[in-house]
Parts: structure tokens; sequence; C-alpha cells
């Protein structure tokens, strides 16, 4: 007997037509992932990926509206793992910042498309729930209920500038060096007084 307020269980097919375009859709998000690490994400077409999974276009076409949409998808699932990964690093902000740096180091090229760093861009308008969760992660790090808490942008453009800098070979060091670099700029905002709203002092 189906559960009050429930529609009635998917037919074993349906199930089955549900399970198999959620293993494509896998498929061509793994194709373009592995084109992207190869050649950049510029490569990524779905005529290519097309080829390389060996479908039609038009077959991947069923799965994603174009190029734009898997970007979107990697987009979304990155700021999502991204704040699940900030999230299970720890409760202090030096800890949720030390996850989001080994969360960029350790998937560039994710990172790359989240960012725009590429030269892709996927707009920021279609990401803004998925963004937001990284900023209340820090929110919650320290404390606050303002998402618009300055201390919260100033921590996620300290991270975000030397993973940024790191992945254009414009800072030269290791990962552990990194790191300090990034601890000793969260620990000297966190010393600084929060100024009132209005104070330009």
């Amino acid at each position: 007997m189906t559960p009050p307020g429930q529609g009635p269980e998917p037919s074993k097919s349906r199930q089955r037509r549900e399970r198999e375009r959620a293993e494509t859709r896998t498929e061509i998000l793994r194709a373009a992932r592995e084109l992207a690490r190869a050649e950049g994400w510029d490569a990524v077409s779905m005529r290519r990926l097309a080829d390389r999974i060996g479908y039609s276009t038009n077959y991947a076409y069923r799965y994603f509206k174009g190029r734009d949409d898997i970007l979107l998808a990697f987009v979304k699932d990155g700021f999502v793992r991204l704040a699940d990964t900030m999230r299970s690093g720890g409760t202090s902000v030096q800890a949720a910042a030390a996850a989001y740096l080994d969360f960029a180091l350790d998937e560039p090229d994710v990172y790359q498309v989240m960012y725009g760093l590429g030269g892709v861009h996927v707009p920021a308008a279609d990401t803004i729930t998925e963004g937001n969760a990284v900023g209340a992660v820090i929110a919650d790090a320290l404390g606050v209920a303002d998402p618009y808490d300055d201390r919260i942008a100033r921590i996620w453009a300290t991270a975000h500038g030397l993973a940024a800098l790191y992945a254009i070979r414009k800072l030269p060091v290791d990962r552990a060096h990194l790191h300090r670099l990034l601890a000793a700029s969260v620990d000297d905002l966190l010393r600084t007084p929060q100024r009132p709203e209005g104070d330009t002092r």
C-alpha cells in the first residue's frame, strides 16, 4: 500500500531507464573531465565527447543541452563538494580555509572551471546557491549569522587568491608553504578587530 501523500512507486522499467540515464550522464561527464585534463576545457565539445564515448552527437544532446550545460554540471558539483570538504575538515576557521586550499590543489581541473581560470566561463547567476554554501561554511566557522560579514569575503578571497596564483605558476612554492601563507593570513585577519558598519577610519 502506498503511504499517504506519496505517489505510486515507479515501475521497474522506469527505474531501469532512470538508472541508465544517470549512468550515461556520468559517462559523458567522465569523458569531459578526461578530455579537459588532457587538452584543457576549451577542447570539450559535444562532438568530441560523442566521439570519445562512441555515441552520436545527437545522442549526447539527449543528456545535456550542450557544452555549457556540461560545464555548469561540473561547477555546481564542484561547489557542493568543496563546501562538504570544508565542513568535514573541522569546525575552526583555519580548518575550513585549509580544506578549501586542499580541494583547489587536489582537483585543479575542477577548480579551474569553477572559477573560470582556464578561459571558460559559466554565468555566476547559475551557481549562486552552490557558491553561497561555501560562504556559509566560513560564516559558521566564524560564528556569525550575517552572510555579508566582511571577514567571510576576506578569508574566501585569501584562500582563492593563493590557489589561483599557484595555478597560474605565479607563486612557485610547495604545498606546505602555501598552507603556511594561508594560516598566517587567516590568523592576522582574525586578530584584527572588526570595524562597525560605516566606520571608514
